[in-house]
């Protein structure tokens, strides 16, 4: 499976869409692997991870043809992942001769609810199928299987991080959440899971937050990876990636690296490619 970050950062972005913080400031300056788009990520050129307002971009930066996208996996409903008002270009008149006939979309309730609301109550139409996901009921697409577990982020509705599989290969693609939950770790340890790669949220970065918190830091990040070491589900062969950046913790990326490295991780940066 080839994994591309499309975006990289929190709901603000990097430099954050107002803000003229020492951070922005030194984003704007730097550009290159500072400047952070809102989180989205892509497999294999045909399922798509989450949504955004910058999914436009995201295509022409990286030469998508977003018409030959199969699957969207729907993490939650909060607008950063979920800009479910661009999805209306999916129909006549502003789009013509799809790759795919039908765009297959796997989403919390809440985030359905939501497409239906800002398309002004219309039913949905031919071309999208939504599909309502339940925490641990795997599914397939395509080819691929895709468990869904619940994330400790929305806690007005669901939100999902993922497990996707295919060919023998396992990602772990586990933002927007904090430290997870019991049966979260019960079902990786139940289940004796494996992780060929894991993307671990990172939004606070050095900012201290507990683990009831919506998001991690690298000191969670720590843990995290500890236990799924001790419980076989990664080891020195598993691509450990921090990811999901807020500008409030310090996401430049040279001090990004110089926390990750120790630890034997990458960081993402917008249009980074990881094969496994």
């Amino acid at each position: 499976m080839k994994l591309t970050y499309l975006g990289t950062a929190a709901a603000e972005g990097l430099p954050a869409l107002f803000c003229n913080c020492e951070f922005c400031q030194k984003a704007r300056e730097l550009g290159g692997k500072n400047i952070r788009t809102r989180s989205q990520a892509i497999i294999d050129d045909g399922l798509l991870i989450d949504f955004p307002a910058d999914t436009y971009m995201h295509a022409l930066n990286n030469k998508l043809r977003l018409d030959k996208v199969h699957t969207l996996i729907v993490t939650h409903s909060h607008s950063d992942h979920f800009y479910s008002k661009d999805l209306i270009m999916r129909k006549p008149p502003y789009g013509h001769n799809f790759a795919v006939d039908t765009l297959q979309i796997y989403c919390t309730k809440g985030a359905y609810e939501r497409f239906v609301k800002e398309i002004n109550n219309e039913e949905p139409f031919g071309n999208i199928e939504f599909h309502i996901l339940k925490a641990f009921e795997p599914f397939t697409s395509n080819g691929y299987t895709i468990t869904p577990l619940p994330a400790r982020h929305q806690f007005s509705e669901d939100a999902f991080i993922f497990i996707i599989e295919k060919d023998g290969k396992r990602i772990f693609y586990a933002n927007d959440t904090g430290y997870f939950y019991d049966n979260v770790w019960e079902y990786i340890k139940t289940n004796k899971i494996y992780f060929d790669l894991v993307s671990y949220d990172c939004t606070n970065v050095e900012i201290p937050i507990p683990d009831t918190g919506t998001h991690m830091g690298f000191e969670n990040i720590t843990r995290t990876k500890n236990l799924l070491k001790e419980m076989g589900a990664v080891d020195q062969k598993t691509i450990q990636i921090v990811h999901h950046f807020s500008h409030n913790g310090n996401p430049l990326h040279e001090n990004l690296e110089r926390l990750a490295t120790p630890l034997d991780m990458l960081v993402s940066y917008d249009g980074m490619i990881v094969e496994i």
